[in-house]
């Protein structure tokens, strides 16, 4: 009898054990349904389940992962990349050049963009690409302008005749619904919207906190001293109203406004400035009212594209910040540090808002969520000469005082 168990042992050699473990993985998944990017056990929970060391699991692990099924990351986990690999009869080893083709999901990434900014597209581009990737993702890309609804169609049916099962876009702004995207809504198509959101649209999205942001640089131009104050869009891009459609500079907007009135400056509170940036008499009326008595004028500027303008026609007028005006800008583009008076502005996350929106996506994809996320993103100031981190008269407010 002793002698037939060391028998059933010798047969449960390493090699043997690692292959029943891989099997009773697979059996796991198939038996769940799991679709690619779902995200399976630790390598604790599958030792407890099938009551055999981490090492062996680990290594059951490894040759899942070489065979194409799955995709481990470090401080991730473990996910599924092309559940039809289970139970197809492959060897329990394959090199890469002989993986499936097919282990590959394919996602769309669509963004209507200004050109001028294009170092935060692609910043979040790279985001979305080194979540998706590992977990067994390509990235297909489309592109439309700003304010080409059309093309954002076009764009996403492109990429759907390809085959995109998913999509990350950056919508067409002042717009509070598309109809590309309200297509893919109506298919019930997995979507995360990034940078900002369609107000009418019931959807994931990830963002930076644009109303957490352009409030403290508006304190931050209070406590200095500043007690006249613009908010100003570009005149450019539309009316004002159709401006304030597009969430990201609605939020900005709506933070300014609460600055000012926590600080006892409701008075101050009007609608957006219009300013044509390409204008010298535009931008010459804006700033002209410096000679007033009642201080310099201290403008919040929706990003740094226009605040930059703003500063490149100012100083061929002959008027420089912080002594003639101040001026603080949103986005953190690589000029605003390098500009003859460094631009005080708002950084946002673009690489995490990239790499959330496609870890939500694939996630989506997998099935794995249950609601539509939405994620907003801490984002920081760094102060620059541009707001003259100065008093400018009397002593500042140093609280807010709240309703």
């Amino acid at each position: 009898m002793a002698s037939d168990q060391s028998s059933k042992k010798a047969h449960l050699a390493p090699g043997k054990l690692h292959n029943r473990v891989e099997a009773q993985i697979q059996r796991y998944i198939a038996e769940r349904h799991l679709g690619p990017g779902a995200q399976l056990p630790t390598e604790a929970e599958f030792c407890g389940m099938m009551k055999v060391s981490r090492s062996t699991v680990r290594h059951a692990l490894e040759r899942l992962e070489l065979n194409g099924l799955i995709s481990r990351t470090r401080g991730r986990g473990t996910f599924l990349l092309d559940p039809t690999l289970v139970d197809q009869g492959q060897p329990a080893v394959q090199t890469n050049s002989t993986r499936s083709t097919n282990s590959t999901g394919m996602i769309g990434v669509v963004f209507s963009y200004a050109s001028e900014i294009d170092i935060m597209q692609t910043a979040i581009l790279r985001g979305i690409e080194h979540a998706v990737k590992p977990r067994g993702f390509n990235v297909y890309f489309g592109r439309t302008d700003d304010w080409d609804e059309s093309g954002e169609v076009k764009a996403i049916d492109d990429l759907l005749h390809i085959g995109v099962h998913g999509f990350v876009i950056l919508p067409v702004p002042n717009r509070t619904t598309t109809k590309g995207i309200k297509g893919l809504l109506d298919r019930k198509m997995p979507l995360v919207l990034v940078d900002r959101y369609l107000s009418d649209l019931d959807t994931s999205y990830v963002v930076a906190e644009n109303y957490a942001g352009a409030y403290q640089v508006t304190e931050h131009l209070i406590l200095v001293g500043y007690r006249r104050f613009d908010f100003v869009v570009d005149e450019v891009e539309g009316a004002t109203e159709k401006q304030l459609l597009t969430t990201s500079i609605r939020d900005r907007y709506n933070g300014y406004c609460q600055a000012l009135r926590d600080y006892h400056l409701t008075h101050l509170v009007k609608p957006p400035y219009r300013v044509d940036h390409t204008e010298r008499e535009s931008v010459r009326r804006l700033l002209s009212s410096h000679v007033r008595g009642d201080g310099p004028l201290a403008i919040v500027a929706v990003n740094d594209h226009v605040a930059t303008e703003i500063m490149n026609t100012g100083s061929q007028l002959g008027l420089k910040p912080p002594d003639d005006y101040a001026i603080v800008g949103f986005d953190d583009l690589p000029i605003a540090s390098r500009l003859s008076v460094p631009l005080t502005t708002v950084i946002q996350p673009r690489y995490e808002i990239g790499f959330r929106a496609g870890h939500l996506l694939v996630d989506k994809m997998a099935g794995n969520t249950i609601r539509n996320e939405k994620v907003s993103l801490l984002v920081s100031m760094v102060v620059r000469q541009s707001c003259g981190a100065r008093r400018i008269t009397g002593q500042p407010i140093t609280q807010p005082i709240r309703a």
